[in-house]
């Protein structure tokens, strides 16, 4: 790791104590080797930095718009963290190489499957390139929530720590035995990865998957 990183990410983690009541001890439920996929509902800017500084020593690396590269400083910190650009309409061709590279070497890839910050507590449809990923890699694929990040501009305002409940699940691995996915079969995996992420977070934040009873047809849990 470059001092560059070293610094950033203990100013990181140093902000992120001083802003924020986390329970960090949730985060001994991570695997500390990989290949391994780390999916996370998105409803703030802070749950992707937060997971890669206090993950670390684990190599990591995350997916975010192309469009962060174009500010000076977010750019900047995009390069730093090794991200992976992807465009809103989904992943291209160059940014799914990487991500298989990623999890050949045997690290840690960190996916929001919503595909976008949602700004709200509630889930949105996730988008079907992180089965993909998931189906062709045959990587375990670990849930972590977080409950508490979309207070914080309130909590600022007033001078408070923001308490921020990190929820971990359970790995889980794809038993779907097939040699290609159809569109059909690609969102029915994503959205049932979507729902090993809403087991963990009440059902009030389930948003589009409000209602659906979870039935695991395509996954299963392991150790």
């Amino acid at each position: 790791m470059k001092t560059a990183e070293r610094i950033v990410n203990a100013a990181f983690r140093v902000f992120f104590r001083i802003c924020f009541r986390l329970n960090l001890d949730a985060l001994k439920q991570v695997p500390s080797s990989g290949p391994l996929i780390l999916i996370l509902n998105h409803p703030s800017r802070f749950e992707g930095p937060m997971l890669y500084v206090f993950l670390q020593p684990r190599r990591i690396t995350g997916l975010a718009k192309k469009q962060l590269w174009k500010r000076r400083t977010v750019g900047w910190l995009m390069k730093l963290w090794g991200a992976v650009p992807v465009d809103l309409n989904g992943l291209d061709r160059l940014s799914m190489k990487r991500c298989f590279s990623v999890l050949d070497e045997g690290n840690f890839l960190l996916l929001a499957p919503e595909g976008v910050r949602t700004n709200n507590v509630s889930l949105h449809q996730g988008k079907s390139g992180v089965a993909y990923i998931a189906f062709k890699t045959k990587a375990r694929v670990l849930p972590i929530v977080t409950l508490g990040f979309d207070t914080f501009s309130r909590n600022i305002r007033r001078l408070k720590r923001t308490p921020v409940q990190i929820i971990v699940g359970k790995p889980f691995e794809i038993t779907l035995d097939a040699e290609r996915l159809s569109p059909k079969i690609r969102q029915e995996l994503t959205d049932e990865m979507m729902m090993r992420m809403a087991e963990l977070m009440p059902e009030s934040h389930w948003g589009y998957y409000q209602g659906r009873i979870p039935a695991f047809k395509f996954t299963r849990q392991t150790k």
